[in-house]
């Protein structure tokens, strides 16, 4: 059966304070206070020098994974690498459940807000967690909870290793997106899952979003996994254009991985079928739709069957309007 996706729109757009749900204002320029600033919380660093006048804020958002309902993670540290070896701790005095999955699209959770920190070239950030059973746990969509390993999260973290500057007296605003996708894991015969180390960061002034609908009638069909319109269905996004997509596959490193995936959800306001995929850097993207996402098992190389692909151009400063 051929399908074509349906693009009511597809857009790219510089990230607003509206959307995020909280003050992006990368670059403003800041002072060592703020009556926004995260409370709660310990700031220790390697060189027991107080960072002042440079500032970041630090929020959450995530790809989605098939059959879990709620991905519950307990942080209680975070810290900020540098080039050198130096690094800034910042401890909860009240550990934060965050349920990752509920993050999807321009949604974030806050973790750290306008938080002081010394400027200089950084490496690297590191999410420290409890790791007491049942602390980090997932719901599964058919019901029960399971726990939820995160192999030495309470001393290595899960680390994201990108390079990055903090500039002298600026405030600059940083999302990790943890791709649940390819992160969490079912260890066969064991009733628990483990989480591993797969995000990605990015500075909110430098991203853009790809927005889009999918028609009700190609989420249905014999060549889609079931006969449900909710279920199994996602756009993978690709690095670059006329990209020929591909599963995700961590046994090979000649594989075409996609950078990011997003579901595809009904609106009852709209009454449409949309997805968005949120936090992506200035750039050429290739999309591609499958309603066979269940099919995916991020350990094999499998034959995922993909129905469209588009080219799309994401840009920070200017929105691009692509009709169907």
């Amino acid at each position: 059966m051929t399908r074509r996706l349906n693009f009511a729109y597809l857009l790219s757009l510089v990230l607003m304070v509206s959307a995020c749900g909280t003050d992006t204002g990368s670059g403003d320029r800041g002072s060592s206070t703020s009556s926004q600033q995260t409370r709660g919380v310990t700031i220790t660093t390697s060189s027991g020098i107080m960072p002042e006048d440079s500032r970041f804020s630090l929020r959450l958002t995530d790809a989605p994974i098939d059959n879990l309902s709620r991905v519950m993670v307990r942080f209680t540290a975070v810290e900020m690498k540098r080039k050198q070896g130096g690094w800034s701790r910042y401890t909860f005095d009240t550990p934060q459940d965050i349920d990752l999955l509920a993050l999807q699209g321009m949604t974030t959770a806050d973790l750290l807000v306008e938080m002081p920190i010394e400027p200089g070239n950084y490496k690297q950030v590191r999410f420290l967690v409890d790791e007491t059973p049942m602390a980090n746990w997932v719901e599964h969509k058919s019901g029960g909870t399971h726990n939820l390993e995160i192999p030495d999260g309470g001393s290595k973290g899960l680390k994201v290793g990108q390079n990055f500057t903090i500039p002298q007296d600026r405030l600059i605003n940083f999302t990790v997106d943890f791709d649940l996708r390819k992160a969490v894991k079912y260890k066969k015969g064991s009733g628990t899952y483990r989480l591993k180390s797969k995000m990605r960061l990015v500075v909110d002034e430098n991203v853009g979003v790809i927005r889009g609908t999918v028609g009700s009638s190609w989420l249905l069909g014999a060549g889609c996994s079931d006969a449900n319109v909710d279920t199994h269905n996602a756009v993978y996004v690709f690095a670059g254009h006329n990209v020929v997509p591909d599963d995700i596959d961590e046994s090979s490193n000649t594989d075409v991985e996609p950078l990011t995936t997003t579901p595809i959800s009904y609106d009852a306001a709209s009454g449409l079928y949309l997805y968005e995929a949120a936090f992506l850097p200035q750039g050429n993207y290739t999309v591609a739709f499958t309603c066979n996402s269940d099919l995916d098992d991020t350990d094999t190389d499998d034959i995922l069957p993909f129905f469209y692909t588009q080219n799309v151009n994401v840009l920070v400063t200017d929105t691009t309007f692509l009709k169907p």
